[in-house]
C-alpha cells in the first residue's frame, strides 16, 4: 500500500511539474539549400568532389547536348522553442526532416541518403524584449537522417514577464572527406550490384548445363555444381537486401534471381546426389541397354563401372560372369558367381539368374576337362574337374550331372597316374634312382588322394620297390668297398642302410648281408668299448655309461654277445666305471667331511652339521664300495648341541621377521635354558640375553613386546631401561601407553608391599627419570599409590 501511494505522489509531482513550465517563444522555419559546383572553399572543396562523381556516373542518355553539371537541394525543418521553468529557461533548436531531392538517382537507385552533409553549423542568439543580445552560442553538429538537436541549454532567469527569443543565422552545411567517401561507397555497392546481377544471370545459365544424368562424368558435374554452390554463398553474403533495400528498389530483380538459382541448385543437387546413391544401379542399366543392342565390350565396361561404386551389386556381378564364360575366362566366370551365391544378397531374381549361369559354368568345365583329357593333358583336364566339383559342393541348389564328373574325373585320373609310372620306369632304366623315387612318391601320393579310382593300381608301388632295391643293391656294395679298405665305420653304416630297406621293402634279401653287417661291426664295437674305457678313466662316467648302454645294443644287433674279444673288453669297461664310482664316492665324502670341520672350527655347527649329512648321504647308494661313515656320524653327535642351540637362534629370527614376537620372545627364553642346561659355552659359543638381544634391533615393534615381557616378568626396572632406550630412537610414545601404565601400577603395588616411607611423587619422578615421555608411568604410579593409601 505504501508502495502505491508512493507512486502516485511521484506521478502528481511530475505532472505538477510540467503543468509549472510555460512555452515562452516556439518557431518553425523551412531551410533550404541549393548543392552544386562552385568556387573551391572549405566545404565547397568536398561538394565538388561529391558533384564531380555524379558527373562521372550520370547515365548515358545519348543526347546531342552536353550534360549539365548535376546539382541537388537539400531541404529541412529548423524549430527553436524557449520554455519558461520557474527560474530557469530551457533552449533548443532541433533540425528534422532532412530531404535531399534534385540528382539523386543513380542507375535506379536513390541516393540521397549518401548526399546529406556530414556537419551543420549555425550562430544562435538569445534575445531579449528589446533585441538585444543575452547570450551567443557557436554550434555545429554532425547531421543524421532522421534529424539532429542543434542546441539544447538551460539558463538561470529571475526576471518576471521578459519576452525573450532566438535568432538562428550564419547557417551552413558542410561537407567533409567522409561524404566524398561514403558517396564513393554507395556508388561502388551499386556497380558490385549490377556486376554480381550479370554473375547471377551467368550462374543460371552454368546451372542450366549441370546433367546429373551424365553418369560417365559425374565427378565433373558435381564438382561443376559445387563450384556454383560456392558462387552463391558468397553472392548471398553480400547481403544486398539491406545495404540498398532491395525490399523498396531492386531495378534488376536480384533477389528474385537469387531466390530462383537457389531453388536451381536444390534440384540440381538432389538429382546429383540420387545419381550418386544410385550409381550403381545407372551403370548396371546403361550396360544392359548397350548389352541388348550388341555392344558387350562396351556393356562390360558400364558392368565393370557398376562393380566398382558398389563391390556388393550381384547383377553387376552376374552379368560380367556371363560375359567372362563367353570369352572363355572360365575361372573368373567361376570365381565371380561363387561370390554372388555365397557371399552377397541378392534378391530371388538374381539368385536365378546366378544359377543358371552357375550351371552353364559347370557344364564348360565338364567340357574343358573332356578337352583336356583327349589331348592326353590330364593333370589340366584334373584342374577343371576339380573346379566343376567345388562348384557343385559350394553353390547350394546347383544340379550337377555328378556321373558325367566322375567319369570324366575317372579317366583323366587314370591317364595322369600312367603317365607318372611309365616316367619313372624310363627314369629307372637310365639308372637315375633319385628321381625315379620321387616320381614314384609322386604317384603313391597322387593314388592316394584319387583312392576312388585307383583303390587297386599296385604300378608306383611296385616302381617304388624297385627303385629302393637298386638302392639295397648300392649299399652293399659299396659297403663291401669300405670293409675292402678297412673302413669299418662307413662299411657298417651302408650295411645298416641296406638292412633298413630289406626291412621296410618285400624284395628278396642277399643273404650274406647279415655276416658283412656282423664283421664291419665287430672292429667298430671293439674301438667303442676301447674309448669308453678311456672315458671312464678320464671321469667322464656320464659318457663312459652311455657308451657301454650304446655296446650292449650293438652286440644284440649284431649277434656280437657271445664273442669272446667283445665280452672281455666290455668287461673291462664296466670293472673300470665301477672303479672310479667308487674312487668318486670316496672323494665326495671326503670333501664334505673336511668342509665340515672347517665349519666346526668357525663355530658355524649348523653348516657343519649339513656338511656332515651330506657326507653320510654320499656313500648311502654306493654301500658296495665299502667307504666308512662313522667319521661323518662321530663328528655329527661332537655338535649336535651346539647346532640344535644355534637352530633355536635361527628359528627366533625367522619368528621376528614374521612379526610373531610373543612366539620369538619365548623360544629366545628356551634357547637360554637349553644354553645352561647343555653347557653349550663349552663350544666356544656365548649366548645374548634378550635385553641386549631386542635394545639393537631394527625392528622397534619387537623391542617393545620385549618391553612388555620384562614387565609380566615382574622386572620393572630392566622394563624401563629397554622403554627408555627404545622412546630414545625416536618410538611413538602413545604406541606404550599401556606398558608404562602397568609399570607404574607394578611399583606402586611392589612399594606399598614394602611400606616405602619416600613420597610417591619423589618416586614417580625416581621412575619415569623426569622425562616426558614417561609421564603415563609417573601419573600411574602416583594414581595407584593414592588408591593404596585410601584403602
Amino acid at each position: 500500500m505504501k508502495k502505491a501511494l508512493l507512486l502516485f505522489a511521484t506521478v502528481l509531482a511530475a505532472f505538477g511539474a510540467d503543468a509549472q513550465t510555460k512555452l515562452l517563444f516556439e518557431e518553425k522555419t523551412s531551410e533550404a539549400y541549393l548543392l552544386k559546383y562552385g568556387a573551391d572553399g572549405n566545404s565547397q572543396t568536398q561538394l565538388n568532389s561529391i558533384i564531380s562523381l555524379l558527373s562521372e556516373n550520370q547515365t548515358d542518355t545519348r543526347s546531342p547536348r552536353p550534360q549539365r553539371k548535376p546539382e541537388f537541394s537539400l531541404r529541412f525543418e529548423q524549430q527553436a522553442s524557449i520554455a519558461d521553468a520557474g527560474d530557469v529557461l530551457k533552449l533548443k533548436v532541433q533540425v528534422s526532416k532532412p530531404q535531399v531531392s534534385g540528382s539523386t538517382d543513380y542507375r535506379g537507385f536513390t541516393i540521397g541518403d549518401a548526399l546529406l552533409p556530414d556537419k551543420y553549423k549555425a550562430r544562435i542568439k538569445l534575445l531579449n524584449a528589446k533585441n538585444e543580445t543575452v547570450k551567443v552560442y557557436e554550434r555545429t553538429v554532425a547531421f543524421k537522417p532522421n534529424g539532429v538537436t542543434l542546441l539544447e541549454e538551460q539558463i538561470l532567469d529571475t526576471a518576471a514577464n521578459q519576452s525573450y527569443k532566438l535568432l538562428v543565422e550564419e547557417e551552413q552545411v558542410v561537407y567533409t572527406i567522409e561524404d566524398v567517401r561514403q558517396l564513393q561507397e554507395r556508388l561502388n555497392l551499386v556497380r558490385a550490384y549490377f556486376a554480381d546481377d550479370a554473375k547471377v544471370l551467368q550462374a543460371l545459365q552454368d546451372a542450366a548445363r549441370v546433367l546429373p544424368d551424365d553418369i560417365d562424368r559425374l565427378p565433373l558435374q558435381d564438382r561443376k555444381l559445387r563450384e556454383l554452390e560456392q558462387q552463391y554463398a558468397e553472392l548471398k553474403k553480400e547481403n544486398y537486401t539491406d545495404k540498398l533495400n532491395l525490399k523498396q528498389q531492386d531495378p534488376q530483380r536480384l533477389n528474385y534471381k537469387l531466390n530462383e538459382l537457389q531453388q536451381v541448385l536444390q534440384e540440381r543437387r538432389k538429382a546429383i546426389e540420387y545419381t550418386l546413391a544410385t550409381l550403381d544401379q545407372q551403370f548396371y542399366n546403361r550396360g544392359v541397354s548397350l548389352m541388348n543392342n550388341g555392344n558387350a565390350s562396351a556393356a562390360q565396361a558400364y558392368f565393370a563401372k557398376s562393380v566398382e561404386a558398389n563391390p556388393n551389386f550381384a547383377p553387376a556381378h552376374v552379368q560380367l560372369a556371363r560375359i567372362d564364360l563367353r570369352y572363355g575366362y572360365i575361372r573368373e566366370a567361376t570365381i565371380r558367381t561363387r561370390d554372388v551365391l555365397t557371399r552377397m544378397r541378392v534378391d530371388p531374381q538374381t539368385e536365378q539368374l546366378a544359377l543358371s549361369l552357375a550351371h552353364d559354368i559347370y557344364t564348360a568345365h565338364i567340357t574343358e576337362g573332356n578337352r583336356f583329357t583327349s589331348r592326353g593333358e590330364y593333370h589340366t583336364a584334373l584342374d577343371a574337374y576339380a573346379d566343376a566339383r567345388d562348384l557343385c559342393s559350394i553353390v547350394q541348389g546347383l544340379r550337377c550331372s555328378m556321373q558325367a564328373l566322375n567319369d570324366g574325373e575317372a579317366r583323366a585320373a587314370s591317364g595322369a597316374y600312367r603317365g607318372m609310372v611309365d616316367n619313372g620306369k624310363r627314369l629307372l632304366s637310365r639308372n637315375d634312382l633319385r628321381e625315379a623315387e620321387r616320381v614314384a612318391q609322386e604317384a603313391i601320393t597322387f593314388q592316394r588322394e584319387y583312392d576312388y579310382v585307383l583303390h587297386n593300381a599296385i604300378e608306383a608301388s611296385d616302381l617304388l620297390g624297385q627303385v629302393k632295391f637298386q638302392y639295397y643293391l648300392g649299399f652293399i656294395d659299396e659297403g663291401k668297398n669300405f670293409l675292402a679298405q678297412q673302413n669299418h665305420r662307413a662299411a657298417l653304416a651302408r650295411f645298416d642302410e641296406a638292412l633298413e630297406l630289406e626291412r621296410s621293402y618285400t624284395f628278396k634279401p642277399i643273404m650274406e648281408l647279415k655276416q658283412l653287417s656282423q664283421k664291419a661291426a665287430k672292429p667298430v664295437l671293439l674301438a667303442m668299448l676301447g674309448e669308453g674305457y678311456e672315458q671312464a678313466i678320464q671321469n667322464r662316467l656320464s659318457n663312459a655309461r652311455q657308451t657301454a648302454a650304446d655296446a650292449t645294443a650293438m652286440q644284440e644287433r649284431y649277434a656280437l654277445a657271445q664273442d669272446t674279444d667283445v665280452q672281455s673288453k666290455y668287461k673291462l669297461l664296466r670293472e673300470r666305471i665301477f672303479t672310479q664310482e667308487c674312487m668318486n664316492t670316496q672323494a665326495a665324502y671326503d670333501k664334505h667331511f673336511q668342509s665340515a670341520q672347517a665349519l666346526v672350527r668357525e663355530k658355524k655347527y649348523i653348516a657343519a652339521d649339513q656338511a656332515y649329512e651330506a657326507a653320510i648321504k654320499a656313500v648311502k647308494g654306493m654301500a658296495e664300495c665299502g667307504v666308512a661313515t662313522f667319521t661323518a656320524k662321530d663328528g655329527r653327535a661332537a655338535i649336535a648341541v651346539a647346532a640344535n642351540y644355534q637352530r633355536k637362534l635361527e628359528e627366533v629370527q625367522r619368528l621376528t621377521a614374521r612379526s610373531k614376537y610373543s612366539e620369538a620372545i619365548t623360544l629366545h627364553e628356551e634357547a637360554k635354558t637349553y644354553y645352561l642346561a647343555q653347557q653349550v659355552n663349552k663350544y666356544g659359543v656365548d649366548h645374548i640375553s634378550l635385553y641386549n638381544y631386542a635394545k639393537d634391533h631394527q625392528k622397534q615393534h619387537f623391542t617393545a613386546a620385549v618391553v612388555g615381557y620384562y614387565a609380566n616378568q615382574g622386572e620393572e626396572q630392566v622394563a624401563i631401561e629397554l622403554l627408555t632406550q627404545l622412546l630414545g630412537k625416536g618410538y611413538s610414545k602413545g604406541k606404550t601407553k599401556k606398558v608404562q601404565q602397568q609399570l607404574g601400577q607394578q611399583l606402586a603395588l611392589k612399594d606399598a608391599a614394602k611400606s616405602t616411607v619416600e613420597d610417591a611423587k619423589v618416586l614417580s619422578l625416581k621412575y619415569s627419570q623426569n622425562r616426558k615421555d614417561l609421564k603415563k608411568l609417573k601419573k600411574a604410579y602416583e594414581k595407584e599409590r593414592k588408591k593404596l593409601a585410601k584403602n
